[in-house]
């Protein structure tokens, strides 16, 4: 049976499942036209559907459908790094087959996707890499991510996933038997993937139980996305407009069915879907199309004996819940949610007990919902002012405490209109007034006019404080805030514990860590209202980040959370807060798929609440970049450290140690693209605004000093990066930073740089320190590991100790492979392999790492980079080793040609290989013209880094 055939008997099939009786017999009728075999064939199918939910009949039909006999692959056959060990299933597009690659002491899974032979047209080929470049934008816990991808051997197309064992989505909740709650936390988790997809401009299309496995832990993972565009723009566009394509038609959306223009409303539909089914039990489509607005009325029903439908439970789909998925899933797109963030905003309310935003508001309503969720402490409030009032104490209170908060009121706003009258035109002569004025102004009002009033003179100093620390004015902010902290009546006044707070943060930025430490533990100490509490919890986790305490600080921002979440509507904003700290604190730790869930939750809350130029939403960008270059996604990093920039030097100004932070950021994601010279711009303009407004001694500018010098040694300016280190380290040991992982790295990456200067004594010992500090702080699997690993390899390699060169490098992979993405910096720890394996006599080994190198450099497009071209050195070097010196000399000449206009330092190491290439041919006095060539180069660099002249006497 052809391809184009199965088209059309895959799309009977799918319209006949959900189909009448009657209208099934018209269908198969119309669709045969006369070919018998073709109406014996669609029964057949249809005759052998099972009953069910959860899209088990159309996964049947499609099975039947795919199985051609040609697609399946022998264990042992090798695609491309591949190895096939069974088949997992087959799809009308191609098989799966569950296979494995070998690494270095590893060994990674992954579902292996053929395409099917009589779909490899030119077109649809097209497609298919197009579905690879859409799947490398995804990255995100919930989607299952994909490993690999090229040309099979017979030039049929393959992709490797992600491998999840775990079981579908119906076999997961027929074993659970899960209640509402743990299917909607399931579905949330779902919401966070499409989300994320919908922010890199990627519409699913396809959203279905099949589509959707939950791993042994209980996590679901989306799958297939791409794939419904592929197969779709495929097929007869004779039925293109009319749902005859490889969709499930039965979570179509009407507009898909329809032919019209397919946005994320499409997903928002077939996500209701989806949630009516996990809930309900029932197929969304066994509701006729007539019934259904019967049907979406049921389920908003508030009673749970209100007559719906047959079939809908309504003691799970009434009320709120019900609400929600009739809103989700209506017909119209318009009246649907409008993202699917607002969908999992109004499901994460039901969850809490607050009021959905689908429903109309009522006083009544809301009410209901605030005892719904405090239930006891309702009851006893009820109690408490029955018995209050039976006595007119309680009114007599509140009316002196009103008359007093009234009173204050009305001076604090002759204060600040006083303040602000400075800024009118007769007062100001026409001179422009800035708000730093006008802080100024009105700090030098408080000395003199609210001597005899210390309530309003603590309120008005904890305001202006921290309006200076928004503003990065922290020497004044600080002042300010002490006052509240050191006034004879301090502790009694209302705005002690938040000034405490606020001075605490500040102390913090002007890395005053110790002092910041105590503030927070006054705070906390004593009674606080709970969103105080929370928001203590956070600024002391962050403060753990600084100190390199990433497990203490985790638990208090969960607490915090937790605080937090209790808190209904006016929580919100502070929850994006916590659970920014809480993604910081996980990418620290290395957590990354659990952070960026956690990155991603956050940046949706917090734009959804504050608009996207907001500072505080621009803060949550920058640290995802972070995580983004901690995951080697310098590209997406420097996306989002943009954003970050721009919306800072709109709102803060040029200024503002806030730009400088995001600069610093900017920084790392150029430099781990190659594009030193404009990372290096980056970093020279945030250290000179760090040092003006941060001071000498500080964290942030030593954190930006160690990134100027890794530019500078990647530029071979290896004397001013030294420079840079020493000064970074001085300034984290006078801070009280010794023994953190901020310190370890610092002291890893100046090792780096004293074994290209050749003081092999002090690095090993930095690097033996920070390898301690780096595993009691982040475990054996951290990134920084993988960095101190790869750098003691190349000490041991230079000091010639080849078993224990091998044994770093091979570690430093292994940590590469497990917790980072495939791109510059695991083509660069997988090159030292290489050169390691080529200086300890292995050849062969060193051929095979340097080509797994140069791969990893291609796919990230760096394959012209000085790095990428290195591991062309070694292959040519490796050829030549191994008596091929004929395959050696271009790459060697390749080499050489790309490395004219580079350092030259480099150019002296291609003379050497170029040297030991003609020696492998035999033309000695060639070799010996080349390393000549070479020494003569040598001689002019200023401070060379010696193995440069070991490496031109090597044979």
């Amino acid at each position: 049976m052809d391809i184009e055939r199965k088209r059309r008997l895959f799309t009977l099939v799918r319209q006949a499942l959900d189909a009448d009786t009657e209208e099934r017999e018209a269908l198969i009728a119309a669709a045969s036209a006369g070919d018998p075999a073709f109406d014996a064939e669609a029964r057949a199918l249809l005759g052998e559907r099972a009953a069910g939910v959860l899209d088990r009949r159309a996964a049947d039909v499609a099975a039947r459908l795919a199985d051609t006999g040609d697609g399946a692959l022998p264990a042992g056959t090798a695609v491309g790094a591949w190895r096939i060990v069974r088949v997992l299933g087959s799809g009308g597009m191609g098989t799966v087959h569950l296979a494995e690659r070998d690494g270095d002491g590893y060994i990674q899974q992954g579902a292996l996707k053929l395409i099917r032979r009589g779909m490899d047209s030119d077109a649809l080929l097209a497609r298919f890499r197009r579905e690879r470049q859409i799947l490398s934008r995804l990255d995100h816990p919930n989607i299952a991510r994909l490993l690999d991808g090229g040309v099979a051997a017979d030039g049929r197309p393959f992709l490797v996933m992600e491998y999840v064992n775990g079981e579908s989505l119906a076999a997961w909740s027929a074993r659970t038997g899960a209640d509402p709650a743990a299917h909607v936390a399931l579905f949330l988790a779902i919401c966070t993937a499409v989300a994320h997809a919908h922010r890199q401009l990627i519409v699913h299309r396809d959203i279905k139980p099949g589509n959707v496995l939950v791993d042994a832990d209980g996590h679901p993972k989306l799958l297939d996305f791409g794939i419904a565009k592929v197969l779709e723009d495929t097929a007869d566009p004779a039925h293109t407009a009319t749902g005859g394509r490889f969709l499930s038609t039965a979570y179509a959306a009407p507009e898909q069915a329809a032919g019209a223009l397919v946005t994320t409303a499409a997903d928002v539909y077939q996500l209701g879907v989806l949630l009516f089914e996990l809930l309900s039990g029932q197929r969304h489509s066994a509701f006729d199309t007539a019934a259904r607005p019967a049907l979406r009325l049921a389920l908003a029903r508030e009673t749970a004996g209100t007559a719906g439908p047959p079939g809908v439970p309504a003691r799970v789909l009434r009320g709120d819940l019900g609400i929600i998925v009739a809103r989700a899933a209506d017909p119209d797109p318009a009246r649907r949610y409008a993202g699917v963030e607002a969908l999992a905003d109004d499901l994460r309310r039901w969850r809490d007990g607050q009021p959905i935003l689908a429903r109309a508001d009522s006083a009544a309503y809301r009410t209901r919902r605030f005892i719904g969720r405090h239930r006891t402490t309702v009851a006893l409030g009820v109690l408490a002012v029955a018995g209050l009032l039976g006595g007119t104490a309680l009114a007599l209170w509140q009316a002196h405490r009103a008359e007093d908060e009234a009173r204050l009121a009305r001076a604090a706003q002759a204060f600040l209109t006083d303040v602000f009258d400075a800024s009118a035109p007769d007062s100001a002569a026409g001179e422009r007034i800035t708000a730093r004025e006008l802080l100024d102004r009105g700090a030098e009002k408080i000395h003199t006019e609210l001597t005899d009033q210390p309530r309003l003179r603590a309120e008005m100093l904890l305001t202006l404080g921290r309006l200076y620390r928004q503003l990065g004015q922290y020497p004044q902010a600080a002042a300010l805030l002490a006052q509240v902290r050191d006034g004879d009546t301090a502790a009694a006044q209302p705005a002690y514990r938040p000034a405490l707070l606020e001075l605490a943060v500040v102390e913090r930025e002007r890395a005053h860590l110790e002092d910041a430490a105590g503030l927070l533990d006054t705070v906390l100490a004593g009674p606080v209202e709970p969103a105080l509490r929370a928001r203590a919890l956070t600024e002391r986790a962050l403060l753990h980040e600084k100190r390199g305490a990433f497990a203490a600080g985790l638990d208090d921002v969960r607490a915090a959370l937790a605080i937090d979440a209790g808190r209904g509507p006016e929580g919100r904003v502070d929850r994006a807060r916590d659970r920014q700290a809480e993604a910081l604190l996980l990418t620290r730790l290395g957590r990354f798929d659990e952070a960026s869930a956690a990155f991603e939750e956050a940046i949706a809350t917090a734009v959804g609440a504050l608009g996207e130029d907001d500072t505080r939403v621009a803060q949550i960008r920058n640290d995802y970049a972070v995580l983004m270059l901690s995951r080697s996604l310098p590209v997406e990093g420097e996306a989002e450290a943009r954003k970050a920039l721009d919306a800072r030097r709109r709102r803060l100004g040029d200024r503002h140690p806030a730009v400088a932070e995001s600069l610093q950021v900017l920084g790392g994601a150029l430099r781990q693209q190659n594009k030193l010279d404009l990372a290096r711009r980056a970093f020279e303009e945030a250290v000179a605004l760090q040092t003006a407004a941060l001071g000498e001694n500080h964290g942030d500018l030593a954190n930006t000093l160690n990134s100027l010098a890794i530019v500078a040694g990647s530029q071979f300016r290896f004397a001013e990066a030294e420079t840079h280190l020493r000064r970074s380290l001085a300034i984290q040991q006078a801070i009280g930073q010794q023994g953190t992982s901020s310190v370890a790295t610092t002291a890893a990456n100046l090792a780096a740089v004293l074994i290209r200067r050749g003081n092999y004594e002090e690095a090993a010992t930095l690097l033996d320190d920070a390898l301690a500090v780096h595993r009691a702080a982040l475990g054996e699997g951290h990134p920084a590991i993988a960095n101190d690993e790869n750098i003691l390899a190349q000490l041991a390699s230079r000091r010639g100790d080849a078993a224990a060169a091998e044994r770093h490098a091979r570690q430093a992979v292994a940590i590469a492979d497990a917790a980072m993405r495939p791109g510059r910096e695991t083509a660069a720890i997988r090159q030292t392999l290489a050169q390691v394996l080529l200086h300890g006599g292995q050849p062969a080994a060193a051929l095979a790492a340097a080509q797994a190198s140069l791969a990893l450099f291609t796919q990230v497009g760096a394959a012209g980079e000085p790095r990428a071209l290195q591991s062309l050195a070694i292959q040519a070097d490796a050829l030549a080793a191994l008596g091929r010196g004929d395959e050696a000399r271009p790459l060697a000449e390749q080499v050489m040609a790309g490395r004219r206009d580079e350092h030259p330092s480099r150019q002296v190491a291609s003379f050497a290989v170029l040297a030991r290439v003609a020696r492998a041919q035999g033309r000695r006095d060639e070799a010996a013209a080349f390393r000549r060539q070479g020494a003569a180069l040598l001689a002019t660099i200023e401070a060379p880094d010696p193995d440069l002249a070991v490496d031109l006497a090597r044979d």
